[in-house]
């Protein structure tokens, strides 16, 4: 492509050659770059692509686009105002600017952007309208289902998902929008139809540093430049905040305070929730396989959007009906009198809110087994075993992914917080612990497996383990 053409809207403050070249792809790691592609220096917490710049054009580099002072006569230099905008835009141009012609909803927040999205995507796929799914658990479009690295993609990625996507018919793309994502801008440029805001609880203040940042960066993506219209959970606190700053149009939902979609008459069954929503003054019996109040949130919030979309209330109440829940959200088993929940719940709120389900689905028994993720945020853990510990019977503290940090640092961690009503156990190895789990089981106990969700490894030492709670969970309950 043109690097002229490659460079479109992109904030340009200085030129070092010839804009009027040939450039082949947009690469961000120096060892990754062949002749004639333009090298991107983007700045990182732990590295600076500048410093890699010399590298990248002895490898075959034609241009660098960088945001500092640089400068090298052996390839063509551009600096712009900010290399991670600049990124976005270059690749949605690489693409051909896939987005324009697609419908784009995106989910922010800190618990059920997953189930949110699927929600959404399942309404309007089953509904005639082709749409695309990304996420945590997978991208799917057109029958094809990719493994996920990252909740939202890096630009590259994201825009030739974009581009396939369009090219197999794709309307809708339902995607979610991870904090991280939109601190580095990776949706930068692209506006969507509408966004559905969930919540916002503790997690990743290993990299924003505290719930203020947090909160900070979740809010600055409500802008008309980056959507047209939110759909704002009114009983979250930033959800009020969102709402009170009025930067754009703005539906509510709720369950406490005085909403424009909402729930009454809410009656938990064997199969999941039924009760009657109203969502813009439209009534709907609703029957569904969920489980929980978050659900319901998460519900609402679904509903709203595709209402928006054009759905009809007997469209949504038929086909709500016959959506099972997402792999690894509060997924069901029974065995022998016994509860099983898988659950991808892996955040303060999101274990608290799981086991305050459970306490309402038996008399017995609460058993948890959890653990908490390396390398990621440290002052979550023993907030976790604080309240697993206060809201369980039984407490199993295991492993979850450890990657680079010790099985039995990051247990140390959650045990500075536990509090146990009941037993404690330590099962490091997270296959025993859910053998454990189910030996100790009772008729009438429900045992939750919170953590991990659908994942299917393990990730230690930086190697990828193939594993599933699921699986392990069958296993052992034969």
């Amino acid at each position: 492509m043109l690097l002229r053409k490659l460079l479109e809207r992109c904030d340009i403050e200085d030129v070092s050659g010839d804009l009027d070249i040939q450039v082949e792809k947009i690469r961000i790691n120096s060892r990754e770059v062949e002749e004639g592609d333009c090298f991107l220096c983007l700045v990182g917490g732990r590295s600076d692509g500048h410093n890699f710049a010399n590298e990248a054009i002895a490898r075959g580099a034609k241009a660098v686009i960088c945001c500092h002072d640089y400068s090298n006569a052996l390839a063509t230099v551009v600096k712009v105002a900010d290399t991670r905008k600049a990124y976005s835009l270059m690749a949605a141009n690489y693409y051909g600017n896939p987005s324009e012609r697609l419908k784009i909803i995106t989910v922010v927040g800190t618990n059920g952007k997953s189930t949110t999205a699927y929600i959404i995507k399942e309404l309007l796929q089953r509904n005639g309208i082709e749409c695309g799914l990304i996420g945590t658990m997978y991208y799917e479009y057109g029958g094809i289902r990719l493994s996920s690295n990252l909740t939202t993609p890096d630009p590259v990625m994201l825009q030739e998902l974009f581009a396939k996507m369009l090219a197999s018919g794709v309307e809708y793309v339902v995607m979610e929008l991870s904090a991280h994502a939109i601190y580095l801008n990776k949706l930068y440029g692209v506006r969507c139809e509408m966004t559905v805001f969930t919540n916002l609880s503790q997690d990743h203040l290993d990299f924003f540093g505290n719930m203020s940042e947090y909160g900070r960066c979740k809010k600055s993506y409500f802008d008309r430049q980056n959507t047209r219209l939110a759909i704002i959970n009114v009983d979250d606190a930033l959800g009020l905040e969102i709402i009170k700053e009025e930067k754009l149009p703005i539906i509510t939902y709720g369950l406490d305070n005085p909403s424009d979609a909402f729930a009454i008459n809410i009656v938990q069954k064997s199969g999941g929730e039924s009760f009657v929503a109203n969502v813009l003054d439209d009534i709907m019996d609703i029957d569904c396989k969920f489980f929980g109040k978050f659900n319901i949130y998460n519900i609402l919030g679904a509903l709203v959007a595709v209402k928006k979309v054009g759905l009809t209330n007997a469209a949504i109440m038929r086909t709500l009906r016959e959506i099972d829940a997402p792999e690894g959200r509060f997924n069901v088993v029974r065995k022998s009198g016994v509860t099983y929940v898988v659950d991808f719940a892996h955040t303060p709120d999101g274990i608290f809110n799981l086991l305050k389900e459970g306490r309402g689905m038996t008399q017995n028994r609460v058993i948890t087994i959890f653990g908490c993720g390396g390398d990621r945020d440290v002052t979550k853990r023993p907030i976790m075993g604080k309240i697993a510990s206060e809201m369980s019977d039984i407490v199993i503290i295991t492993s979850d992914n450890p990657r680079t940090e010790s099985r039995e640092g990051i247990a140390g961690d959650i045990l500075q917080g536990v509090n146990p009503r009941g037993k404690l156990y330590v099962e490091l190895d997270r296959a025993k612990a859910i053998k454990l789990g189910v030996e100790l089981a009772g008729e009438g106990d429900i045992v939750f497996i919170a953590g991990k969700g659908s994942e299917n490894y393990i990730d230690e030492n930086n190697i990828k383990v193939p594993y599933s709670d699921m699986q392990e969970v069958k296993k052992w309950i034969g």
